[in-house]
């Protein structure tokens, strides 16, 4: 029997197309599953690279510290979302990733990840379909950058979790002062 964190991923995965049960069989043999409490947090040095990881519940935050030791946030993720990590080398800062609730990751390795694309075509599509998903995060977040304070703000809370996540996690994803954010809000 499958732990309910698996269930989730396996209904997720179902939601994407037809899933054969024998590679959910073998995927279950591949996932680890971790849970973390608020506040706790994935450093740089131990997030795998070239891994897929799933929020089976609780919300992540990723985020990094640029040069002038401001905090930067890259995104949020929470139940039934994928976290695709990838090795960008010395190009970009390195990565955190903070539990914002108590948070249950199932994580798949890259290697794992080879041997059930070698094994399964639906392994393949599933793949691709993730890679499409995170590139319209990441389209998603830059189209909000680029919107005047208010507007962001507000396309935010369509988007996001809002009432979950600290005022100044949502200040720092905009670019904005925590100061500014909370004017925003008192101005509605």
């Amino acid at each position: 029997m499958e732990s309910p964190a698996t269930e989730v991923l396996f209904d997720t995965l179902r939601e994407f197309g037809r899933v054969p049960d024998e590679m959910l069989v073998e995927l279950s043999e591949h996932i680890q599953i971790e849970t973390f409490k608020k506040d706790s947090e994935i450093g740089p040095k131990n997030i795998r690279k070239n891994v897929i990881y799933f929020v089976a519940a609780g919300i992540v935050k990723g985020n990094y510290f640029n040069q002038l030791g401001k905090e930067v946030v890259t995104g949020f993720w929470w139940e039934k979302m994928f976290i695709i990590t990838k090795d960008y080398g010395a190009i970009a800062e390195p990565e955190h990733l903070m539990f914002i609730e108590d948070t249950i990751l199932l994580s798949l390795s890259a290697t794992s990840i080879d041997v059930l694309t070698a094994r399964y075509s639906q392994a393949s599509r599933l793949s691709n379909k993730l890679n499409a998903m995170e590139r319209r995060r990441l389209r998603q977040r830059a189209e909000i950058l680029l919107l005047p304070a208010a507007e962001a703000y507000k396309a935010f809370q369509q988007s996001y979790p809002s009432t979950r996540i600290k005022l100044q996690d949502i200040a720092h994803f905009l670019g904005i002062r925590p100061f500014t954010l909370s004017r925003i809000r008192a101005s509605r």
